[in-house]
């Protein structure tokens, strides 16, 4: 089901969880990232815009040393848990501050790399978004993205309604009018906005030891299961009350079944400016 609320003002209603934050630990940790890794060079200057706690901000810090990292994060709690990393890290390179992905405050032709980290999906605009990315460019520099691929992922066994977590999710991302199937249409988003040389790809995170099946269990349960999220889920009828519950017996369910695995998805990016 996808809703709509009259007058419904985007907004991010996926929140801040310790469980969330955990999982973009776990993110800036995947060898999948080493895509983006393997493009830096000493001494560039790189923008990581949504740039969230700052885990993979602090990867990056690293990789362009002793060249700038600039994160930018539109919620300053988030920003202030980066700049905590950074100097946990000795990443003195890096620098954070509040910013709106729609409104970067950066001069023209400013960055070598501009990194979108699960940033995509939420932005209303995408088109103005990847302006202002190919805008803080410089010429030949490059824009690499990743993104959820929500209707890729699954977990097993299905158990009659696990399914209906991640379409859940698909909905809340769509009633704030954001797009969760942002990675079909990647490419056409870059060659209108102006960018070339474009390649597309995918990756899967996957869960199916036991220590993985407890931390998977622990991010649907303490972040997708909790308050902020299960709320405006109901709220924009992308699920009730009664689903909720009827998801959260089957996680149980689902957690204690020795063929218990699922599987994160994610479409990956990377372009340059002319």
């Amino acid at each position: 089901m996808q809703s709509k609320i009259p007058g419904h003002d985007p907004v991010y209603t996926m929140g801040y969880s310790e469980e969330l934050i955990a999982f973009q630990k776990r993110f800036a940790e995947q060898e999948s990232l080493n895509f983006v890794v393997s493009y830096l060079q000493p001494g560039q200057k790189l923008l990581d815009v949504g740039c969230g706690a700052g885990f993979l901000s602090a990867r990056l810090a690293k990789a362009v040393s002793p060249g700038e990292m600039h994160g930018v994060d539109i919620e300053p709690s988030q920003v202030g848990l980066a700049r905590q990393i950074a100097t946990a890290t000795d990443c003195d390179n890096a620098t954070f501050q509040v910013a709106d992905a729609m409104d970067l405050p950066f001069e023209d032709g400013s960055f070598d790399v501009v990194h979108l980290g699960g940033l995509l999906l939420h932005v209303p605009d995408t088109a103005r978004a990847l302006a202002e990315v190919k805008r803080v460019l410089r010429p030949g520099g490059m824009v690499a993205s990743r993104d959820l691929m929500l209707e890729s992922s699954f977990a097993h066994p299905e158990l009659g309604v696990m399914r209906r977590s991640f379409e859940v999710l698909q909905d809340i991302l769509d009633a704030d009018e954001g797009h969760p199937q942002i990675t079909r249409d990647i490419r056409v988003h870059l060659q209108q906005a102006g960018f070339t040389d474009i390649r597309i790809f995918g990756t899967f995170e996957i869960y199916d030891t036991s220590d993985k099946v407890d931390f998977f269990y622990n991010i649907v349960r303490g972040w997708f299961l909790q308050a902020d999220v299960s709320h405006a889920a109901i709220e924009y009828g992308a699920s009730s009350k009664g689903l909720l519950v009827q998801i959260s017996r089957a996680l149980e369910d689902w957690m204690q079944d020795p063929r218990a695995i699922a599987g994160v998805a994610f479409g990956h990016a990377v372009a340059v400016r002319p």
